[in-house]
């Protein structure tokens, strides 16, 4: 159920135009997948489930977090190569597999030569002084000042040289340079410190408390009286001369500002002409009842306890914004309510302009505003403007949503991706307020970056196939969109710092990432140059999933996958199986690797035993614009489990399943999912495996469940119709729950609680299984295996209408 956000941040997403799909780009016709041989169709009888659960150890791990040198000559990149991993499986084929999830014994950084294409491993010493953490430019893109190792590195490519400017055990964060190139801005602790590129003093710019200011009221006059009676008498306390050496001091150091009791820096930026320093703050609320979790076993014999997130309706953080101005020593505060969320995203190149996203507690706008310091209201506080509000009648979100929004290079205006028409798309707006939108159709933008020197954006898309996201370019002015490399599949693209290579992590259907290289003047896409997978994962010749859609009794056309038992060797038993993907707003019916390749491979080996299986992109998922994502809006477990049933009926209609013979499995929103489709709809799903599941929302955390429902003394009915906990009297089938007794996301409480209104209801053919030392991601191949085992034991005893041959 996770959504992954900007770094340090949780934040749990689960998440009308009448379609899901697009009526232009339909998937290609069942019978337009390429065949296969009858030998590779009956290799997966061979799978098991033990085999399949190992994750990584029979996959292997991709490559990930590919960043350049600042040069650009060189491609960083974290991995874990399989060749160790490959001789121990060889030595020994029975118990090799196990635990290999976490083997790490050629894990590390890498480097990638762009121009030779040669790889080497660097050694820790290396990486520390090599791999940049943190980079920012000048604006020419001559200079650069990078972190490596917590330490500062200066880079100047004009003169060919590099040098380390610090040694610390502290860590230099937040490097950024003047748009001259002549100073050196960072952070180190909670002040920015300033230095120039060419060598000289370092000089301390704020002198930032995280505490309250000190009380300016003026004593009692009896405690005045006897204070300055004490002076008198004692030379302990008479004047020596204390108050001139402090006034000499706060000429070369900065005055102290309070930014207030409990808040934390989380990000520090220079404002281009040295003198605005914003500061990111945030502050953990200690005013609401934390749940606990238990931790057994633990290493003391004892039951431990862990603190976790609140529940919905509860803040655990309050955000600000301040200004330091670092020639007057004074904070000036940006104005919001305590309950909006803000994020200072940049200062304009040009002038002291900050970007600041604001997104107000109804979580219905998204406003981009335009925050000035040196413009102070009557009241003190920074004066701004917004440039663009986005207003959701659901709530707002959508591609790029937590990651885009940036200033044009010369300072004009800003670029973002915004859903004003239904889909995600690029708009630019000047600072004076004027639009213009640079794509547009029915699909989804997921990243931009303008390219300056050749006047041209590089954006990555789904165009043409909602399950491929791939890399396009387009004129400045959005015309002449082209697309840079054809062939389907998931491109995540890191680019070079002048925008002349992509570091892409391409997947296809069949296969995890590997890393590409992309020539964008030439669009030459080279690759794979790494292989990560196993030779015992490379043994078998996976199948593409067949894409096609089904209609939905709301008219909706809804993409799925399809593993048809023909496909893998096998004849049809008579049972099918509903794979249902977690976070809500994911996309899983894709044409690259799947996030949970692990099902993937399960959904496989159940084709293999005779089950037909559907892998559902239900309403709520992301990929097919804002109708879709918001169809959930006040009620989960509503549009989105209407597709799941669709998918049921679908499934009996053009596949031979039979009526009482359709099961579902999934984990987070899936598993939720499982326990209302068996709840409400007991004559259309006879068995479901519902894993580390939510069953009460009103027990969910506040960042993600207050956006679709609200909260639940304002609308008790959305978190009632909701909640699989109000529906356990429909339960007349076959249910598996399994969940970890350490998740800290869905806690075990939602299980303990169902399974105990369960047995007050009498209800029989169920069974729970904790997981004692899993969190919400599973990680560890016994209690992968053992979970899916019983889903599969599940499934066996319960669905087909014949034996599997």
């Amino acid at each position: 159920m996770h959504r992954h956000f900007a770094a340090g941040t949780l934040v749990l997403a689960l998440f009308l135009v009448p379609s899901c799909a697009r009526k232009e780009s339909q998937a290609p016709p069942r019978d337009e997948v390429a065949s296969h041989s009858e030998a590779e169709a009956r290799q997966f009888d061979q799978l098991t489930i033990r085999e399949i659960m190992q994750g990584p150890g029979l996959v292997g791990t991709p490559p990930s977090n590919p960043r350049f040198s600042a040069n650009g000559r060189f491609v960083y990149f974290d991995w874990n190569s399989p060749a160790r991993l490959d001789s121990l499986n060889a030595i020994h084929p029975d118990s090799a597999y196990e635990n290999h999830w976490n083997l790490k014994v050629d894990a590390g950084i890498w480097r990638l030569d762009v121009a030779s294409r040669a790889m080497v491993k660097l050694s820790d010493a290396e990486a520390d002084t090599t791999v940049p953490t943190a980079s920012a430019w000048d604006r020419g893109r001559q200079r650069c000042v990078e972190t490596r190792g917590g330490d500062l590195w200066l880079v100047d490519l004009k003169a060919g040289n590099e040098r380390r400017v610090t040694a610390t055990a502290d860590s230099e964060r937040f490097p950024q340079i003047s748009a001259d190139g002549r100073t050196v801005y960072f952070a180190r602790g909670n002040n920015l410190y300033a230095m120039p590129f060419d060598g000289g003093t370092i000089r301390q710019l704020t002198q930032v408390e995280s505490a309250n200011a000190p009380s300016a009221d003026k004593p009692k006059p009896q405690r005045k009286h006897v204070s300055d009676e004490e002076k008198k008498l004692f030379v302990e306390f008479k004047d020596r001369g204390d108050k001139e050496i402090t006034e000499a001091r706060a000429v070369v150091r900065p005055k102290k500002v309070y930014v207030g009791a409990g808040f934390s820096v989380t990000d520090v930026r220079v404002s281009p002409s040295g003198r605005f320093v914003a500061y990111d703050l945030q502050k953990d609320l200690d005013d609401f009842r934390k749940p606990v979790i238990p931790i057994v076993p633990a290493e003391s014999g004892y039951t431990e306890t862990e603190d976790v997130r609140a529940y919905v309706g509860e803040f655990e953080q309050q955000a600000r914004i301040a200004f330091v101005d670092t020639e007057a020593d004074s904070l000036i505060w940006y104005d919001a309510e305590a309950t909006t969320q803000l994020d200072a995203m940049a200062w304009s190149p040009t002038e002291d302009l900050l970007l600041v996203k604001e997104i107000p507690v109804s979580n219905q706008d998204r406003n981009f505003v335009l925050a000035s310091p040196a413009q102070k209201r009557p009241d003190g506080k920074a004066s701004a403007r917004v440039v663009d509000r986005f207003h959701d009648a659901a709530w707002v979100d959508g591609p790029g949503f937590d990651t885009t929004g940036d200033w044009l290079p010369d300072g004009s205006g800003i670029y973002f991706i915004s859903e004003t028409t239904g889909w995600g798309h690029l708009y630019t707006v000047t600072k004076e307020g004027r639009h213009r939108q640079l794509t547009d159709g029915a699909f989804e933008v997921y990243s931009a970056r303008y390219d300056e020197a050749r006047k041209r954006w590089l954006i990555t898309s789904n165009e043409g196939r909602p399950g491929s996201t791939r890399i396009w370019t387009l004129d400045e002015d959005g015309r002449n969109r082209r697309v840079m490399v054809e062939t389907p599949g998931t491109y995540e693209v890191t680019w070079s710092p002048d925008l002349t290579v992509g570091a892409v992590l391409y997947a296809s259907a069949v296969a995890p990432a590997e890393l590409h290289v992309l020539d964008t003047t030439t669009a030459k896409f080279d690759g794979p140059l790494t292989q990560s997978t196993t030779k015992a994962f490379r043994a078998y010749k996976w199948l593409e999933p067949e894409t096609t859609t089904f209609r939905a009794d709301d008219g909706v056309d809804v993409f799925t996958h399809v593993f048809r038992p023909e496909r893998f060797g096998a004849k049809p038993n008579g049972a099918g199986v509903i794979f249902i993907h977690g976070a809500g707003y994911l996309q899983n019916v894709l044409d690259g690797w799947q996030y949970y390749y692990r099902e993937y491979m399960f959904n496989c080996m159940l084709a293999a035993h005779g089950y037909t299986v559907l892998n559902i992109d239900y309403r709520g998922s992301a990929g097919y614009g804002r109708d879709c994502r918001t169809a959930i809006y006040k009620h989960m477990g509503g549009r989105d489990l209407g597709d799941i049933i669709d998918g049921a009926r679908f499934l009996k209609r053009e596949y031979g399943v039979g009526d009482k013979q359709v099961g579902t499995y999934g984990g987070s929103y899936g598993g939720f999912l499982t326990l209302m489709a068996l709840f409400k709809y007991p004559n259309e799903i006879a068995s479901g495996a519902a894993l580390r599941s939510v069953t009460d929302w009103a027990h969910y955390n506040h960042g993600y469940t207050v956006r679709i429902l609200g909260t639940p003394e304002k609308d008790p009915e959305a978190y009632r119709r909701s909640s699989p906990i109000y529906f356990a009297e429909g339960f007349a089938g076959n249910l598996e729950m399994l969940h970890g007794l350490r998740d800290d996301n869905v806690l075990a409480e939602d299980v303990i609680r169902l399974s105990q209104r369960l047995i007050e209801l009498e209800k029989q053919n169920w069974n729970l299984t904790l997981h004692p030392v899993e969190r919400h991601g599973y990680v560890r191949a016994s209690s992968w295996t053992d979970q899916m085992t019983r889903a599969f034991k599940l499934f066996e005893r319960t669905l087909p209408a014949a034996p599997a041959p």
